[in-house]
């Protein structure tokens, strides 16, 4: 049965041709938006590394470059304020903002690994608050005032590319690029921090800390505040006025986490959707132009699917023969565009195409071909069996 329908493929290669072009093509499209879903799909539920409910950000607009002598000192009132209110659990600084694209992105020389990693500076007890999980050494604190070493915090999956199986606590290193020519110190490693969402990549993160009553040249551009009940958007015009009261130069962007953090999935989600329904509108012309070729190709054997009939052949065998034809050729297509698509996890082309996922997306590709195929199959396959036998008598 199999080098029957191999002979019938290829003594009608001309015409099975557009079918393998077509069937090809769309399975590669259908493999990239299948694997772009996954590959998102299992970053979405990696651990973020930090609770979001309930905590607004304040974002700091000075309108000129930070200016440390006075901008400091204004912020610190500002914190201590915020402090004193009895609805806010805590307030946290952070220079790089959470749930937003933007980010400083550094590279750290450390054992003779490089790492690439994201940067962020944090006031004292800023990450504990948010719920970052401590998994080694300590957090920052006041035995870090005044001492000879830049105290920093790492991420699990820094410390898993830059030492290895030495104990990062207490390790210091020189960064050559430091002003201050003070040597780095390990002072704690935390699980995770995601500060993209959960839709951003798992990057290794350092945390550096920032004195409140000393400030720096960079300064901080985000109020974190995290409240002990949920508070509607009817409070942020009380928190303006707290803010404007005390920094009546500067201008404040208030914005929850939640509604940050919506917005960052609707960046991922909003593009993804648009694709879905340009490769839906491509499924559906392949399954009509399956459908349409099938249906000439049933009626230009006529003869041949008669004199079947007449000569014994069973319906069940006719229609079997049909679909695998088909199916056949839809392998084949899948097969030379496997071959093209096993180059991307081979030569790591595209990171986020690891093997698993090039492995769960090609599964979940060839099955929805495959589907559509035998369901462009079985109608013209039912045609072809209810044609009698003495149409064949007819064309010979």
């Amino acid at each position: 049965m199999l080098s029957h329908i191999a002979k019938l493929i290829w003594n009608r290669k001309r015409a099975n041709s557009l079918i393998i072009t077509e069937v090809a093509i769309t399975f590669m499209v259908l493999f990239a938006i299948t694997a772009m879903a996954i590959y998102n799909y299992q970053k979405f539920y990696e651990p973020l590394g930090f609770e979001w409910k309930n905590t607004w950000t304040a974002a700091i607009k000075t309108g000129a470059r930070w200016n440390n002598e006075t901008d400091s000192v204004q912020l610190n009132e500002i914190v201590q304020a915020l402090r004193q209110r009895p609805e806010i659990e805590s307030v946290g600084l952070s220079l790089m903002p959470i749930f937003e694209n933007s980010s400083w992105n550094s590279r750290e020389d450390i054992n003779g690994q490089s790492v690439y990693h994201m940067v962020n500076f944090v006031n004292q007890s800023g990450p504990k608050d948010w719920g970052v999980e401590l998994i080694a050494g300590r957090w920052f604190g006041q035995q870090d005032d005044g001492q000879n070493y830049t105290p920093v915090m790492l991420s699990q999956r820094f410390v898993e590319l830059a030492f290895k199986d030495i104990d990062p606590v207490n390790f210091e290193y020189v960064d050559e690029e430091s002003s201050d020519n003070k040597p780095k110190r390990v002072v704690g490693v935390f699980k995770e921090f995601r500060q993209q969402g959960e839709f951003g990549d798992l990057v290794p993160y350092l945390f550096y800390r920032y004195q409140l009553d000393i400030g720096n040249d960079i300064g901080i551009q985000n109020i974190n505040l995290t409240f002990n009940q949920p508070k509607t958007a009817i409070y942020e015009e009380t928190l303006l006025k707290t803010l404007k009261g005390i920094a009546p130069n500067w201008e404040f962007d208030i914005q929850t986490w939640s509604h940050q953090r919506d917005q960052q999935i609707k960046l991922v989600l909003i593009p993804m959707m648009i694709m879905l329904v340009v490769v839906g509108f491509l499924l559906v012309m392949v399954s009509m132009g399956l459908f349409g070729v099938l249906f000439q190709n049933i009626s230009r054997r006529t003869q041949e699917i008669g004199l079947r009939r007449a000569i014994g052949a069973s319906e069940k065998s006719i229609q079997s023969q049909i679909i695998g034809e088909l199916v056949a050729v839809a392998l084949f297509a899948m097969s030379i565009s496997f071959l093209i698509l096993l180059q991307i996890p081979l030569l790591q082309l595209i990171e986020a195409v690891s093997w698993n996922v090039f492995w769960l997306s090609l599964s979940a590709s060839v099955s929805l071909i495959l589907m559509i195929v035998i369901l462009c199959a079985v109608y013209p396959s039912k045609v072809a069996i209810k044609l009698p036998p003495a149409l064949a008598l007819h064309y010979e």
